[in-house]
């Protein structure tokens, strides 16, 4: 089996789990952390225990932090030595539609639509709901920018080629930040349409929760593992996208294929994990697109802007070490 579910957890199997493990043609791998029940079990899923993940061959294993979302690096290392086709990563909260795999196209051609006068930023929840909603890692500056969010499409063929990273939205509690939470904390169903490609250039933030990679993007997947977890995906996100747009590729953004029954948050907590966010983002996509040498010097240079610690350099060239073991090139 070469296409791989990926996701960390310290609960037991919830239904979301249980339901990714029941569609055929799928391996489900679940990174376990800490506080993962030791006697975690499920029928058509792989439990990546901590002794397990001790033994691993990685380097990203000895400096990897234990308690972090970025756990699940060693879940996307794994699914790569298995000759990975495709690696798709979601959460334990966020449940598959019946279409879940009609909703992210692995074609090889894809009928899209594309914003021609998009700027540097893009809310694509506008694209997908007529609601004030934007997802968490949007620019608090952008998010009442009429240029950033924009209604009037055209059609486009998009190729797996220029768009090797494939964001499906979720229905009911999306990603958003905790400012929308606190302050309009509504329910959204987003509308099914075409999905939409982003041109290079343009930006908009995508997480973790229902993402389809393809075999070009790997490199891209590493999540900071010395940032706060509500940061990780989101900055992993732009430093992903920025190094597609070097190469003349973009993002495409999908209709929801799962809805999330979202696990307990506490929301001040989740503001204060974010601040970086809100104070920081658009630093750090100046500092990338300043940035115009390879993928490998990547961490270093960003690390000697302030964005972050010196410690997280040698986590990434840990990464950069495994996936050249792996036979992954960088290219």
């Amino acid at each position: 089996m070469s296409k791989f579910v990926v996701i960390t957890s310290i609960n037991y199997p919830t239904q979301a789990v249980k339901d990714f493990s029941k569609i055929a043609g799928w391996q489900v791998v679940v990174v376990a952390d800490l506080k993962t029940p030791q006697d975690w079990q499920l029928e058509g899923a792989k439990l990546l225990t901590v002794e397990e993940q001790k033994a691993l061959p990685f380097e990203t294993a000895k400096l990897l932090p234990w308690n972090h979302y970025a756990r699940k690096n060693l879940g996307y290392l794994y699914a790569i030595s298995q000759r990975a086709e495709f690696v798709y990563e979601t959460d334990d909260d966020n449940l598959p539609y019946e279409t879940w795999q009609q909703s992210l196209p692995v074609s090889a051609a894809i009928d899209a639509e594309t914003y021609a006068d998009a700027g540097k930023y893009m809310n694509v929840y506008a694209h997908f709901s007529e609601k004030k909603v934007w997802p968490r890692g949007f620019p608090l500056a952008e998010v009442a920018n009429p240029k950033s969010n924009l209604n009037a499409t055209q059609p486009q063929q998009v190729s797996r080629a220029n768009a090797p990273i494939l964001q499906g939205l979720a229905d009911l509690e999306p990603d958003v930040d905790a400012i929308y939470r606190l302050t309009v904390g509504e329910q959204i169903k987003f509308a099914q349409k075409q999905p939409v490609f982003l041109n290079p250039g343009t930006y908009c933030p995508f997480n973790s929760q229902n993402t389809l990679w393809y075999p070009e993007a790997f490199p891209y997947l590493y999540l900071p593992g010395l940032v706060p977890s509500r940061v990780t995906d989101i900055w992993r996100g732009y430093i992903a996208q920025r190094f597609l747009h070097q190469k003349g590729q973009g993002m495409l953004f999908c209709s929801a294929g799962v809805y999330q029954e979202r696990n307990f948050h506490n929301l001040m907590r989740d503001f204060e994990e974010e601040l970086d966010l809100y104070t920081k983002t658009e630093s750090l996509v100046k500092a990338l697109d300043d940035y115009d040498e390879g993928y490998s010097g990547m961490m270093r240079y960003l690390s000697s802007k302030g964005f972050f610690q010196s410690e997280e350099v040698a986590l990434f060239e840990a990464w950069l070490h495994d996936l050249g073991s792996l036979g992954v090139s960088l290219a």
